[in-house]
């Protein structure tokens, strides 16, 4: 059986990893063979068992803590699951400082995510500094220069023409006030 076993996955057996918070199973000798992966920030409670089958193969599972069981391959036997299941145990007791918790953002969650794209945390910096220069702008605009005017006051001719002479509050062209002097 062990020589079936070899032929039928090249001498592989399974193996585990675990890259950037991500645990990743290699599985060449499950009777499907597969690549499965999980990240560990979201599953931090759950659990890896073998599990007999009622056709007498074991199935390496994975529990969560709401009480889902996922099946992740069937093998076999027992040595080859237990196999892969201690190639799990290996990769994570070696993962030093590489499993980090998810960030739950409990005020808001969008702001959570915008801070931690690097690209749409430029985008908002840029349309606050665009808004802050038009702010600028209305307010310089605004304080400028005004000509000043008196409230109630109406708008009279300084200069008149009457008998030839120029009197106050009548208005008069350039060319009668100089014919006048």
């Amino acid at each position: 059986m062990k020589k079936i076993i070899q032929s039928m996955t090249g001498g592989y057996s399974s193996s585990a990893c675990v890259v950037d918070g991500t645990l990743i199973l290699s599985l060449p000798d499950a009777i499907t063979p597969s690549v499965w992966r999980m990240d560990l920030g979201h599953a931090k409670s759950s659990a890896l068992e073998v599990r007999e089958n009622a056709d007498k193969t074991f199935t390496l599972v994975l529990k969560t803590p709401r009480g889902d069981v996922n099946d992740i391959a069937p093998f076999a036997n027992k040595a080859l699951a237990v196999r892969a299941l201690m190639a799990v145990s290996r990769a994570l007791e070696q993962s030093h400082g590489q499993t980090r918790p998810v960030q739950v953002a409990v005020a808001n969650d969008a702001v959570a995510v915008a801070n931690a794209k690097k690209g749409k945390g430029k985008i908002a910096t840029s349309i606050v500094a665009i808004v802050l220069l038009i702010g600028l702008i209305v307010l310089f605009v605004n304080i400028g220069p005004r000509t000043a005017s008196i409230p109630g006051a109406e708008s009279e001719p300084a200069v008149s023409f009457d008998d030839g002479e120029a009197k106050p509050g009548v208005s008069m062209s350039a060319d009668d006030f100089l014919r006048s002097r």
